[in-house]
């Protein structure tokens, strides 16, 4: 059986509720297992909420992409922007892949590399340096960053609601 066919475009301003609905349930169903449910709810409710991702799409300095299945749900987003991440040594003009989300139906089919192509493309073409944040226990996406050239360069605390989780800070060198 072939893979579904899926697609991937730009997000804009009305994409602002299907990133909210694919960021809470691949958070909740990828890590909800780490934290109290009201860490968890107090996360969902700032950083996941419609009005987030509202100001995160009418934001110029950031991009973001959604893909779509052949029925035309949305199944998988990512975003980058300008570099928050407390890196040590932070050089001028950095940009951060700050979300790589996918369903869990689509993951191992490609979607995040393809994710991955589009956004290093654009943060390459808007920065000079190009970061990310990941989960210290998440190694399927460090080794898929790692394959993508990125590295280890510090740690840093994120909070979930009242819980701190360890992240690491990861470097793309270029070529």
């Amino acid at each position: 059986m072939s893979p579904q066919p899926m697609t991937i475009r730009r997000a804009n301003q009305n994409d602002a509720e299907a990133l909210s609905r694919i960021g809470k349930s691949t958070f909740t169903e990828t890590f909800a297992h780490l934290y109290a449910p009201a860490d968890l709810q107090a996360f969902l409710d700032d950083s996941h909420s419609p009005e987030f991702y509202a100001e995160l799409l009418g934001d110029e300095t950031c991009a973001a992409w959604l893909a779509e299945d052949e029925t035309g749900a949305a199944v998988g987003y990512c975003t980058c922007g300008p570099c928050g991440l407390p890196a040590p040594e932070m050089p001028e003009k950095s940009g951060e892949l700050q979300r790589l989300y996918v369903e869990k139906t689509k993951q191992g089919s490609g979607l995040g590399r393809a994710f991955l192509d589009i956004a290093i493309g654009w943060l390459e073409d808007h920065f000079d340096h190009v970061y990310l944040g990941v989960y210290e226990e998440n190694h399927r996406a460090q080794k898929l960053y790692e394959a993508y050239g990125f590295q280890k360069i510090g740690e840093y605390i994120f909070m979930v609601g009242a819980h701190p989780d360890q992240e690491w800070i990861m470097k793309r060198n270029a070529g």
